[in-house]
């Protein structure tokens, strides 16, 4: 199993799920207009896609690479469809007004595999697109973290004892991560986890 695209893994529990990271809805408001072409990548079963559409948006795409995600969201008539990985989205470059990542980053441990979906991303993107990211710094509980592969750059790794691997950030890697953006807005709030453990979230947009 690719550990940066552990989809056999999201497949096991796709209907056991909630999903819980909001939608600041008056915040993308101010950034992307209601028909704004929106990719939202990692949708699972189209939580955010649902969201929008209901608040006017007309032009959402959800992708997932769980098959069983997609599965449930097309089960309420959403627009989702499966990718096996970023390098198979079927978006031409430069013609996303927004992307959307939502706890998409936690589930990719590694530098190389978040940074090599970070740049299909921005290369979605067109110029003075934005993205919008949802995800966790590194929490207060530490003790269960480590370093992938004993990479001394790559921390915050941690492993969920239902089997997936899973991943906190240090706030300088993500301004590493998106040192081709620019940053608009930031800010942090208080969440239960998919598994009901309260945490807390940075949620950012930021301007290619």
């Amino acid at each position: 199993m690719d550990i940066n695209n552990q989809s056999n893994y999201w497949d096991k529990v796709a209907d056991q799920k909630v999903f819980t990271h909001p939608l600041d809805l008056p915040l993308f408001q101010q950034h992307v207009g209601k028909d704004a072409a929106i990719l939202d990548y990692g949708c699972g079963y189209g939580r955010i896609v649902s969201e929008l559409l209901a608040a006017g948006y007309t032009n959402v795409t959800g992708f997932d690479s769980s098959e069983k995600l997609i599965q449930r969201g097309l089960g309420n008539k959403l627009p989702l469809q499966h990718v096996d990985s970023p390098d198979a989205l079927p978006v031409p470059e430069a013609t996303a007004d927004a992307v959307l990542l939502f706890a998409v980053l936690t589930c990719i441990p590694t530098n190389a595999g978040q940074q090599h979906l970070i740049d299909i991303l921005y290369d979605k993107l067109r110029p003075g697109g934005v993205i919008y990211i949802s995800d966790y710094y590194l929490q207060a509980n530490t003790d269960r973290y480590t370093w992938y592969e004993g990479d001394q750059e790559n921390y915050g790794v941690f492993t969920l004892p239902e089997g997936a691997t899973l991943r906190h950030h240090s706030r300088e890697w993500i301004q590493t991560l998106l040192k081709r953006f620019t940053m608009l807005d930031e800010q942090i709030i208080p969440v239960k986890t998919m598994n009901g453990n309260p945490a807390e979230i940075f949620q950012l947009i930021a301007r290619k």
